[in-house]
């Protein structure tokens, strides 16, 4: 009892603390302070406080302080001090945001708990990303390096009345450096353990007088870090490599057009998974109903060899290649003009994405299956919006979004002699298994938020969305390649689904009450409401469509509702922000991939599906000091409880039942897998003028999460452990009289060397394999600016 009510204390004593008059709060800053801030190297009599972060998240330029909605914010600065270069390393500086990543294709990006679910081309992610204002149809479209970015906005909770892609879950907003008309240059080499080398180099500057153009392009190469014993070869390489070049044409003040052509590649052997845990497994011939053995053991009786099974070893052991490649193309096309008063845009998009693997699927040394999904996508997508003047009673955003994807996905799994019986007869031997899955949305949407001023200070703001979605699917699975006694089985016979359409038609909305308690503090309260459109389950090997008909591959929408209570203030002169928030989401419907056991073959199917009810809960906050001019600290987290109201799922598979797992059980009050109770995140960077035109600088970071499920069945062997990640930097900044400059810095990223894991997956054998996070990496950069 006394956490709960610890809380609301301590709340309202921040929000007391606010509204005091400022002169009271500067009594709380002692006068040798300014002694120390002239210590630091910079004027005493400059004003000290949190650096103003503006935001779009509302269609309009704005101070985050000012917008009443929980945003955490990555500067282009913040990402450097961390050397955060990657989607799924985002995890460790924003609260309550879970990047899984296996490779490109099987990765996903949750807020508050909810969206961390395994790929599958039929539906889009409960968090939503967007690459200057384009929503990307798959999450791994973001698995690029994160270049030459100006900002990241992380917005929580349910979205779409002001953007174009409704999301129930939260989005991430990634905006990249737009063409100057000031002269940039820069280049920058980094180079580290395990051969890690990463170039950069950027342009910008005046075509004309009225035109900008902007380039630039990186290379990133890792050798990786696990080592594969039976190859004798290092996997979870990274090859990835990059160009952006823009125009911006600025004719006059009232018309702008940002033009964006992007490509990315990669080849690498990403995805590779480390054995990770092992349940109780029962294979006829070799065991006893009462000789309880795993499928490490099993593999290691039909002649593997060595047997890996310690995953912090970092060490694999398999007889097949690893390779997962990917290539996106990208054109975007922005026009404002300024009508008036306001203000119209136009954002037109196109994107491609392919992926092409190649994965040893069992884990073992044996012949046994490989393959994988090669996935193709395309995308287009037009936005126009129209805002208001934002200093009026009453401003407001009002848009139209058009969105189509065309994806197919082509099925393909070889298998060898041990197929058979290291699936426990799941899979046929030599043989191979193929198919295909297409999808295609077309999505139709107007929306429109406006907001309300009351000469009181009392802010009402709502926001409408309506969404007319249409989808069609088809999977089409092929018989075995050679004759073989599975042929008789559903599963794995030739199978068509036939063209499935579907229509949604949905609402999403947002009302909220914000207000200034004084000029440095704001309250609000938010109601809202997000809609996903249901689908198709499109995976086409041993599709759950071929066993169980076309209602089986079918997944109705997912709604959630959302209630927020949360304040912003700055304290001490806005030397110290402290931003907090309760939530409280209910998704019903919610989409995930599951497992479900099929008897004939004492196998598993993947399956997509509406697993059941959702609530996730608790509190998240975001500080900020600027304790001197040399010294700033940033300290952010979460707690959140996100749990299943209701649903089944795979029975875990420490309850043996006779067999292995065998069979569903309900999963009401279990943990949503990839949910972290808690989540914290503290930071330190420290600026100091050594000497004229010589700055050094020091940063040190500090990424906690707690353990975490990564099956939503809750079972033992799924457990993450709780880990800690440490990040640390220094160098000196060195400028020159042309106003350019040298930047050299050291750096270690998980210092401490955890071992660590961005997420789970089962090959249904009662075994568990996972993607380990990167060790220790040691490293420096040289980065000179020319301007």
């Amino acid at each position: 009892m006394k956490r709960t009510r610890s809380l609301p204390l301590a709340v309202g004593a921040l929000l007391v603390a606010s509204a005091w008059p400022a002169h009271a709060q500067e009594t709380l800053v002692a006068d040798a302070g300014d002694e120390v801030l002239a210590a630091a190297g910079r004027r005493a009599d400059e004003p000290v406080g949190v650096e103003s972060i503006t935001v779009t998240a509302r269609r309009r330029s704005e101070d985050a302080q000012d917008v009443p909605a929980p945003i955490s914010v990555l500067s282009a600065r913040d990402l450097e001090a961390q050397r955060l270069y990657q989607v799924q390393d985002l995890q460790q500086a924003l609260p309550n945001v879970t990047a899984q990543f296996l490779h490109a294709r099987q990765s996903s990006v949750s807020v508050r708990g909810i969206g961390n679910n395994t790929a599958n081309e039929g539906l889009e992610g409960s968090a939503g990303i967007y690459l200057d204002n384009v929503f990307l149809g798959r999450p791994g479209q973001a698995v690029f390096d994160l270049l030459d970015v100006e900002q990241i906005d992380l917005l929580r909770g349910p979205q779409g009345t002001m953007f174009g892609k409704n999301t129930t879950a939260g989005v991430l907003n990634i905006t990249t450096r737009a063409p100057t008309f000031q002269p940039e240059a820069a280049v920058e080499a980094s180079l580290g353990n395990r051969h890690y080398t990463q170039l950069k180099a950027s342009y910008s500057g005046p075509l004309a007088d009225t035109v900008a153009f902007r380039v630039a392009a990186y290379g990133t190469h890792d050798d990786g870090w696990l080592e594969n014993v039976v190859r004798h070869e290092t996997l979870d390489e990274i090859n990835r490599k990059g160009l952006r070049t823009q125009l911006l044409l600025k004719p006059d003040e009232g018309f702008s057009l940002r033009l964006i052509a992007e490509h990315n590649q990669e080849r690498s052997s990403t995805g590779t998974l480390v054995p990770y845990a092992f349940g109780p497994l029962n294979r006829g011939a070799f065991n006893s109903q009462s000789n309880y053995t795993n499928y490490a053991d099993w593999a290691r009786r039909l002649g593997a060899t060595p047997v890996v099974t310690d995953p912090d070893k970092y060490e694999v052991a398999l007889n097949d290649e690893q390779r997962a490649d990917a290539i996106q193309n990208a054109l975007s096309a922005e026009a404002n003009w300024q009508l008036g008063e306001h203000r119209l845009s136009s954002i037109t998009a196109w994107r491609n994405w392919r992926f092409d693997p190649r994965n040893d699927i069992d884990g073992t040394s044996l012949p046994g299956i490989t393959g994988g999904f090669t996935t193709r996508e395309k995308q287009f997508s037009q936005e126009l919006r129209l805002a208001s003047p934002a200093d009026r009673v009453f401003d407001y955003v009002v848009g139209a979004y058009y969105y189509h994807q065309n994806i197919y996905s082509l099925n393909r799994y070889d298998t060898g002699a041990a197929a058979a019986t290291l699936s426990g007869g799941g899979y046929p031997a030599n043989n191979a298994l193929s198919g295909r899955g297409d999808a295609t949305t077309d999505s139709f949407a107007l929306f429109g938020q406006g907001t309300l001023h009351f000469e009181s200070g009392l802010n009402l703001t709502g926001g409408l969305r309506a969404t007319t979605e249409k989808k069609q699917g088809r999977v089409r699975q092929n018989d075995l390649e050679a004759a073989s006694p599975y042929s008789a089985l559903p599963i794995f016979a030739a199978w068509d689904s036939g063209e499935l359409e579907r229509r949604d038609d949905s609402l999403a909305a947002l009302l909220t009450a914000s207000g200034k308690l004084s000029a440095r503090s704001l309250v609000y309260a938010t109601l809202s409401h997000g809609e996903k459109s249901g689908g198709y389950n499109v995976n086409s090997v041993a599709s759950p469509g071929s066993a169980f008909g076309p209602d089986a591959i079918t997944v109705e929408p997912e709604k959630a509702n959302n209630l927020e209570l949360g304040f912003k203030s700055a304290l001490l002169d806005n030397r110290l922000q402290v931003n907090a928030n309760l939530f409280v989401t209910k998704v019903r419907d919610y989409q995930a991939v599951t497992t479900q056991f099929y008897a004939p073959t004492n196998g598993f199917l993947q399956v997509l599906t509406n697993v059941g009810d959702v609530t996730s809960k608790g509190v998240e906050f975001d500080v900020k000091g600027q304790l001197t001019r040399a010294l700033s600290l940033s300290f952010n987290g979460a707690y959140t409880r996100a749990t299943f109201d209701n649903g089944s799922g795979p029975t875990p598979f420490e309850v043996y039942n006779g067999g292995y797992g065998r069979g569903s059980q309900s999963i009401a009050g279990n943990e949503v897998n990839g949910a972290p109770k808690w989540t914290a995140n503290l930071g330190a960077q420290y600026r100091h003028f050594v000497a004229d035109g010589v700055e050094f600088y020091a940063n040190g970071h500090y990424a906690w999460r707690s353990s975490t499920y990564g099956d939503l069945n809750n079972s033992v062997y799924s457990r993450i452990p709780s880990y800690a990640l440490v990040n640390l930097a220094a160098g000196w900044r060195l400028a020159a009289a042309d106003g350019g400059g040298w930047d050299l810095s050291l750096w270690v990223r998980n210092a401490f060397d955890k071992h660590h894991y961005l997420g789970l997956t089962s090959v249904g054998n009662n075994a568990y394999f996972a993607s380990a996070g990167q060790p220790r990496t040691l490293g420096a950069t040289l980065r000179y600016d020319f301007f």
